[in-house]
């Protein structure tokens, strides 16, 4: 479908009521902000914003840039957010489809996770396992600080972020110390009734080290969910969806001492279950009936090293240095089979703020470097190669340099990025190096608008095709008709218009708004051709080019103890210029999609929230794939600390409040003509305390 400008808020409330339900429409926004250590001696959470829309800030190095969304430790906790797609709820351009957890996918603006770059602690995850799997692998997140989104490129964003990148930073011990304590734990319970999830999870932390100035800190986290088939809108279960997650961290964080900061981190998450390994299985709830489910197990172990020096009174060093390994692996036991990858990498960077001839500059320079090898053991879906096992290798090493200049009402962003990249395909290795452009620019109109525009590309060279099928290839394949292999490329364009006010609408209110038109183009995705593993295999160019146009709105105010926020995305995903239909490991149209969020702190120590999700139905996919039904959700939430015990925190939420049966946009038809339900009415109740 074609838009046109949306022009007001009205238009976009109007577009999603005509197509989503006859339900009425009601308030949501996507909190977004830091989390420090000092909001924790705050009676009620803060309140819900989004990220500051200004100009480079050489004061506050680690504020989310121009462009980049985050979402604070605090709306996941008032989401009660138990699994990735609760993690991006509150987030109108990323959806997280497939309904069981083991099914799940997430796209952004509607690129599959397997074009972006996504990182836990800066540690890059591997490409796929099995089909979609091990593409995320699992997440706590009770674990997690904060997580950055970022739809466009930047030379310093890291290796393939074709479509954008996903940043998940976990916690530090400092996070979660009461302000004056040098030691605490914390233990939780929480209940959902969806799947009768049960979670229990205990946290300790302290300080450390009298001969370090007690910078030292401490964490270890320990959690455990079990979960029964879910339920879906109206009554029914989904089979096979049932399982159970560990989740543990070990965290050092040694910061501000003598100007250093370092950290060191390991991380294990485990998921197991019975669940379908096939084509259906592994990406949908739905199967044949004769289909048998199998006990599978995935985990994923992250170490992470990370130091940073930022000396007083120099402004041309801030130093950041960090490496990680991570390892992900799928086991279906029952048959005696597994794919694995262990990726292994770092980053070195510095940023210089200085200022010449009444310009500010912000200049960073660095390198970073993966290499990913994924291994497979015994025979993995319809291979015929036989068991044994079998490896593969990708590498990527960068360089970028990346300047951000502000002169007056000016700012400037020109960046550039070079790969040199080495992937095996089987027996054949592809390799070379490209170099990736990207510039941007904002100018202050006054009255607090401003206009922004921005190009990027990106480049990557290791392809959408997952370990499974990879490790299948020999010298009977078809690689790619005889042709020679491109690199994967891609190219953003973004520019729009953003206003910044206080008083605006009421005397001692804030006001935010950001509209943009966006078009990322990708092509030459690496792609296996056919269906499921077939020999000999064929792999190519894929020779249509992946587009996503549209528009994103986002609006925040703010006034006391009341914040909302509203964000409208109206995105067109298409394959060689045709609507595309979920497409694994490449990309799904995803509906015009709203998202209102509400926040409001009823009395000192009580929250209450509300955030409603409507996305328009889909009627313009290819015939052969099942149509759409478009859909509005209410969630509620509230917190309350009690003021006799401030050390006890309890909560509620009930997620799709109506119990509408309904399947989201960026799940896939299983090939038998279903589609996975998501969950209906799930209640979910939570204790914690702090000791």
């Amino acid at each position: 479908m074609r838009h046109a400008v949306p022009l007001a808020l009205p238009l976009a409330l109007a577009l999603f009521l005509l197509g989503a339900s006859a339900l009425p429409i009601a308030p949501s926004f996507a909190q977004q902000t830091a989390d420090t250590p000092a909001q924790h001696a705050k009676q009620a959470p803060p309140l819900a914003t989004l990220p500051e829309i200004k100009l480079i800030d050489q004061s506050a190095p680690d504020a989310p840039l121009p462009g980049i969304t985050r979402i604070s430790r605090e709306t996941m906790q008032r989401q009660q957010a138990m699994d990735m797609a609760d993690v991006f709820a509150s987030e109108p351009g990323i959806s997280v489809g497939g309904g069981a957890s083991n099914a799940q996918r997430i796209y952004l603006r509607g690129f599959d996770g397997a074009n972006l770059n996504i990182s836990v602690d800066g540690a890059r995850q591997g490409r796929s396992l099995h089909q979609h799997r091990g593409d995320l692998g699992g997440i706590d997140p009770d674990l997690l600080k904060q997580v950055d989104i970022q739809p466009g490129p930047s030379a310093d964003a890291g290796a393939g972020a074709l479509g954008g990148s996903i940043r998940f930073e976990t916690v530090d011990a400092q996070d979660l110390l009461a302000p004056g304590k040098r030691a605490g734990a914390s233990v939780r319970a929480a209940y959902a009734s969806a799947d009768a999830a049960r979670r229990g999870a205990v946290s300790v932390y302290g300080m450390l080290g009298d001969a370090l100035d007690n910078k030292l800190g401490l964490l270890a986290h320990v959690s455990a969910v079990n979960r029964e088939n879910y339920r879906i809108g109206g009554g029914g279960d989904v089979p096979n969806s049932a399982g159970h997650e560990r989740d543990y961290l070990f965290k050092l964080s040694l910061l501000d001492l003598a100007e250093h900061s370092l950290r060191l981190g390991a991380a294990r998450n485990r998921n197991a279950g019975l669940y379908l390994f096939s084509r259906v299985g592994s990406d949908n709830g739905y199967a044949p009936a004769n289909a048998m489910p199998s006990y599978q197990r995935s985990e994923r172990h992250t170490y992470t090293l990370e130091h940073r020096y930022q000396p007083a009174g120099n402004a041309l060093l801030d130093w950041k240095f960090n490496l990680y390994q991570n390892e992900n692996e799928l086991e279906d036991v029952s048959q005696a089979r597994s794919a694995r990858t262990t990726e292994r990498g770092g980053s070195v960077r510095n940023t210089a703020n200085l200022a010449l001839a009444g310009t500010q500059h912000r200049l960073t320079a660095g390198a970073d470097f993966m290499d990913e090898e994924g291994i497979t053991n015994g025979v993995l879906g319809a291979a015929i190669l036989g068991p044994g096992r079998k490896a593969t290798q990708a590498r990527n090493l960068g360089l970028f340099v990346q300047e951000r200049m502000r002169w007056q009402a000016v700012q400037l962003s020109l960046g550039l990025r070079h790969d040199r990249y080495h992937t095996a395909f089987g027996p054949r290795t592809f390799k070379g190096g490209k170099t990736s452009p990207n510039a941007g620019a904002e100018l202050e109109l006054g009255g607090g608008v401003g206009a922004f525009a921005s190009y990027g590309e990106a480049v990557r060279a290791s392809g959408i095709i997952p370990i499974g099928f990879l490790t299948s290839l020999d010298k009977k394949s078809n690689f790619n008709n005889g042709k020679p292999f491109k690199p994967e490329t891609s190219a953003t364009r973004e520019a729009g218009l953003k206003y910044e006010g206080a008083n605006t609408l009421l005397d001692s209110d804030s006001l935010s708004v950001r509209l943009s038109y966006f078009d990322t183009r990708i092509a030459n995705l690496i792609e296996w051709a056919g269906q499921g593993v077939v020999y000999p295999a064929h792999i190519r160019n894929m020779p249509e080019a992946l587009r996503s146009k549209g528009w994103e709105w986002k609006a925040r105010w703010q006034r006391g103890g009341y914040g909302t926020s509203v964000g409208v995305v109206l995105a067109d995903t298409t394959l060689g210029g045709k609507p595309l239909s979920p497409a694994r490991r490449v990309g799904t149209a995803l509906g015009d999609r709203l998202t209102w969020d509400s926040q409001w702190q009823v009395l000192p120590g009580l929250t209450a929230g509300y955030t409603l999700n409507a996305v328009r139905r889909l009627d313009d996919v290819p015939k052969a794939a099942l149509q759409r039904a478009g859909y509005v959700l209410h969630d509620v939430q509230l917190q309350w600390q009690p003021d006799a015990l401030r050390a006890l925190s309890l909560a509620l939420a009930v997620r799709n409040l109506g119990d509408k049966h309904y399947t989201s946009h960026s799940s896939l038809d299983g090939g038998v003509g279903n589609i996975l339900p998501e969950p209906g009415r799930d209640v979910r109740v939570s204790a914690s305390y702090r000791f």
